[in-house]
């Protein structure tokens, strides 16, 4: 789950809406500089699908009573949270085998910057490099897979994987002061794309319905919807966050991603 708060409502957004925006993003990519392969869809499935293994924790969130609110995808205790990344590599795997290689190595890259530690974890990056090397040989018996195309398709997820998260974790219209502090540098690995000649992709909310990246990565501009809960903080201390969240409708917000004006 995504979570944000304001004064009087907890916003929240399931992990996997979040993926599928993320898959949304990637489609509009600027082509041109995409390397020349056969496993576009395959990349794009994955992209989409990367965060699949939470569709069943978000049906119920759990509360969190040391941050009195919602767990988060960032403090979701590691344990049932490995077990889940897992379930959702095996069922990415039996549609794609690179996109699960992708999606173990995205997966891989965001517990290398946490601070967690455990035997349990441990264990989870000891079989998914297992998995990682068996669909590496099962590749290779077919199309030799270029360090190169793995690499870019790599910065892609994350990319499209940090620019859906911006949207969830920001307030759609709010000034560059209140953003949220992982962007306030531009979206990191964004200088590794070719067209950006170097330079980290920023992005700015022009108004409640549109964000500007500078330079801009998509071959046109972008709308896109995603669903929101705005939980009342009363109705979740009067009920609890189960019944709370699953009584508060959801809310689609629609935006445009464009580029600086000429």
């Amino acid at each position: 789950m995504i979570v944000r708060e304001q004064d009087d409502v907890v916003i929240m957004m399931k992990q996997h809406d979040h993926g599928l925006l993320a898959g949304d993003l990637a489609r509009y990519f600027k082509e041109e500089h995409v390397p020349e392969e056969g496993r576009r869809e395959e990349v794009l499935h994955a992209i989409g699908q990367h965060d699949r293994g939470w569709i069943d924790l978000d049906e119920t969130p759990f509360w969190n009573d040391a941050e009195n609110a919602p767990y988060s995808f960032m403090d979701f205790p590691v344990v049932p949270k490995l077990n889940f990344y897992k379930k959702g590599l095996d069922e990415i795997e039996q549609d794609t085998l690179y996109g699960a290689l992708l999606c173990s190595l995205h997966f891989e890259r965001l517990i290398e910057v946490s601070s967690e530690q455990g035997p349990e974890l441990s264990l989870y990056q000891e079989r998914e490099a297992e998995r990682r090397a068996r669909i590496h040989r099962e590749l290779e018996e077919t199309r030799p897979l270029g360090e190169d195309e793995l690499y870019y398709d790599a910065r892609l997820l994350q990319f499209c994987d940090d620019l859906s998260l911006y949207m969830g974790l920001n307030e759609p219209g709010s000034p560059k002061s209140e953003e949220h502090p992982w962007w306030v540098d531009g979206f990191s690995g964004s200088e590794d794309f070719s067209f950006t000649s170097g330079r980290v992709i920023s992005t700015e909310w022009k108004d409640a319905s549109t964000l500007v990246l500078d330079p801009f990565p998509f071959s046109q501009d972008v709308e896109v919807a995603y669903k929101l809960r705005k939980v009342p903080k009363s109705e979740i201390k009067l009920k609890g966050i189960a019944l709370a969240y699953s009584e508060t409708p959801e809310e689609e917000y629609r935006i445009t991603v464009a580029g600086q004006p000429e």
